[in-house]
């Protein structure tokens, strides 16, 4: 089974040898590693070609302009001849049998949707590094079916990265080259819907390198991306039973309003600029979800917030200004790393 990897990467000098290191030596040895240069501007360029000088397994693309991560992706999912796909991020790496432990996983339950919780590893401004999973590695391998008969399948992580993924799911698919952020969640729905077997793997295989300047960790306007992104997979599963619409709304509500209070409004603008992007915002929210207050798998919390900031505008300036200082995302390292922290044992794990 030939397994391609596909490799985005931009002006990431600094990260990729170790990235390209970890899959060339994966034990896991029939692969295609595709790498598309997304227009660097440092030596990203000249570390692939040397890397691919040295391993017939490695196919460079070298784009002339810079056209963004959902593009450099489409390209290396054209291009893809495997069975299956693998998306690492140039700045992330794998564990040294982080595939052939997918692929036995895949051949033993038939699975077309192979999944795993990442490792975050983060480092704070005093220099100490965070290690966690967003969520608690099962201690069993889950072996989920498809989202009609176990519609949980749909909240497991939304992102493609580290993932083993039958490359037919991606027949006539693309990554949405209009969205800066959250590309991934569109594309993860539309692939969801297809899937046969969802299994969910108990080991950490894929190493997640957090940066305060990544964009996912940036702040700013530029999360409204987000809005339009709810509204994409909102509509994949409209015409699907109330239950499981029910569970794609509580899940898009619950993190549309987490973004907006922790990175949509933490940027340079004023209290009273931040109020109006804020209540811009959440009334998007409501538009897109009119009854969010009828969803009861919705935090009874964050529910309750989202009432009292739409209709409050002075109680929402009054969060803000309160929150201006705090940095969320801090708080969620140090939390995670303590409730959620996990140790990879041994190089082979």
């Amino acid at each position: 089974m030939k397994v391609s990897v596909i490799i985005p990467a931009y002006n990431a000098e600094k990260y990729i040898k170790k990235c390209l290191d970890s899959i060339i030596n994966q034990v896991y040895k029939n692969l295609e590693i595709i790498i598309i240069d997304d227009a660097s501007t440092d030596s990203t360029k000249e570390i692939i070609s040397m890397y691919a000088k040295n391993d017939n397994r490695i196919i460079p693309f070298y784009q002339s302009t810079n056209k963004g991560v959902s593009a450099a992706r489409n390209v290396g999912l054209k291009a893809a001849t495997g069975e299956y796909i693998v998306f690492v991020d140039s700045d992330d790496y794998l564990t040294k049998e982080a595939i052939r432990r997918m692929v036995d996983l895949s051949l033993k339950y038939n699975s077309d949707f192979i999944d795993n919780y990442h490792l975050l590893r983060y480092t704070n401004k005093k220099g100490k590094v965070l290690k966690f999973t967003e969520k608690k590695v099962p201690k069993n391998v889950l072996v989920m079916g498809n989202i009609k008969d176990n519609p949980k399948i749909i909240t497991m992580a939304t992102y493609v990265t580290g993932k083993l993924i039958k490359k037919s799911l991606f027949d006539d698919l693309e990554f949405d080259e209009n969205l800066k952020c959250y590309e991934d969640m569109v594309l993860e729905h539309q692939i969801k819907p297809r899937i046969k077997n969802y299994v969910f793997m108990n080991r950490v295989v894929y190493i997640y390198e957090q940066r305060p300047t990544s964009l996912v960790n940036s702040l700013g306007k530029s999360h409204f991306d987000y809005i339009e992104a709810a509204k994409k997979v909102k509509n994949i599963y409209k015409n699907y039973s109330p239950s499981i619409k029910e569970e794609v709304s509580s899940m898009l509500i619950s993190n549309m309003f987490l973004t907006c209070i922790t990175k949509v409004v933490k940027n340079n603008g004023t209290v009273k600029e931040n109020t109006i992007l804020a209540k811009e915002y959440l009334n998007k929210l409501i538009k897109l979800f009119p009854k969010y207050n009828e969803n009861k798998k919705v935090n009874k919390l964050i529910r309750k917030y989202i009432y009292k900031f739409t209709n409050d505008d002075k109680k929402l300036e009054k969060f803000i200004l309160r929150t201006k200082n705090i940095n969320f995302i801090n708080i969620y390292f140090r939390f995670m790393s303590i409730t959620n922290k996990y140790e990879i044992k041994n190089r082979l794990e």
